[in-house]
């Protein structure tokens, strides 16, 4: 246990961008070096959270409210440039970046080794201070190679967001090489009172619609859902995100605002994805909470037995059991969801996320 007086808590993960006047004023702050970034010293009024405030913001939301409690927080946005120079009992928390961005179809070598996190890890790595490394994670080499450097060789500590699925076979994983006992897989979590309940009821038999939110990057295998709708007869789906899935209604991204999310959940009735390497898709979380049944593979990083299992690319298996939850009865449906509901609270609520992660640093 670290003297609470003697800290800096950094922390570097999302930070939310605003409105367009918000936007320039930060990039002259960061330009400029002025003064520090608004957000720098955590106080809310001046963090452009949105109400409700959703995923990923909601977990730099949360962590940043927690860490409050155990010393001052700094917070950084883990696209900034630069350097921390940590102090003995300082803790540096951060999410590395690859090297060119997060794209979605992008294969990066490496880290961005002049981003916050990578920097601040390199800098620091022969000092015995608490460097903790936090990174969504499955068990894919496309998606991760770039990072196991980072992960293997200067943090002290790593924190996975991972579905159980990725880490069940530790060795065959790209951090296969790590001391187990340096890294925390972790549940993703949502907090269920800012998601409440919006759909009440379901179309008809025979006339319900699927509904995908997501982009289309490798991983997300839309390719699927492509086959799904040339295949399945009446088929009928959406898709709100960044790219074209071909058979379904494109909308882009959508505002997300509570009228549009009410309008939302009325026209649709099932939520779709079938990725094979997502860490744990927050959009299952969320959609649970909003109401909507969800039907997906167990490679989105959520299995249980009130989700409905598909497969990444068994077309007819999910045809079958998408024509299925067609067909079934309201109150089966409803069933389901308050199943799965049931299951956030149990182990996706951000006490559980918090507490995990307070218990791994050594708060």
């Amino acid at each position: 246990m670290l003297k609470k007086n003697n800290r800096t808590i950094y922390l570097v993960a999302t930070v939310p961008r605003g409105g367009l006047i918000r936007r320039i004023i930060d990039r002259i702050i960061l330009v400029t070096k002025v003064i520090p970034p608004l957000y720098r010293y955590g106080a809310d009024w001046l963090i452009p959270w949105a109400k409700p405030c959703r995923s990923p913001h909601h977990a730099s939301r949360m962590m940043l409210h927690h860490f409050k409690k155990f010393g001052k927080v700094r917070y950084y946005s883990l696209y900034e440039k630069g350097c921390i120079d940590l102090k003995p009992d300082d803790i540096f928390i951060g999410l590395p970046v690859p090297d060119g961005g997060f794209g979605f179809d992008s294969r990066p070598a490496g880290d961005d080794r002049k981003s916050i996190t990578s920097a601040t890890l390199r800098k620091n790595r022969d000092s015995n201070r608490n460097k903790v490394m936090i990174i969504p994670f499955a068990n894919d080499h496309k998606l991760m190679d770039w990072s196991v450097d980072l992960a293997k060789n200067y943090a002290d500590k790593i924190i996975l967001i991972a579905g159980d699925i990725w880490t069940k076979d530790w060795k065959s994983t790209p951090y296969g090489d790590i001391d187990q006992s340096r890294v925390l897989r972790i549940d993703n979590a949502v907090d269920i009172t800012d998601y409440l309940p919006i759909k009440h009821s379901f179309n008809p038999k025979g006339e319900r619609k699927l509904l995908y939110i997501g982009h289309t990057g490798w991983y997300k295998n839309t390719a699927e859902l492509e086959r799904i709708a040339e295949r399945m007869p009446g088929f009928k789906g959406t898709h709100y995100g960044q790219g074209i899935v071909k058979g379904w209604d494109n909308r882009g991204y959508g505002d997300f605002s509570p009228k549009s999310l009410e309008k939302m959940a009325k026209e649709h009735d099932i939520f779709v994805t079938v990725s094979n390497a997502d860490a744990q898709a927050t959009t299952i979380l969320e959609n649970i909470c909003f109401g909507f049944p969800i039907a997906c593979t167990p490679e989105t990083g959520y299995e249980y037995p009130s989700i409905v299992k598909l497969d990444k690319d068994d077309t007819l298996a999910n045809i079958k059991a998408l024509t299925a939850m067609n067909g079934m009865d309201e109150s089966d449906l409803k069933r389901l969801v308050e199943e799965s509901r049931s299951v956030v609270r149990r182990f996706h609520s951000f006490d559980m996320y918090l507490e995990k992660l307070t218990n791994f640093i050594g708060l």
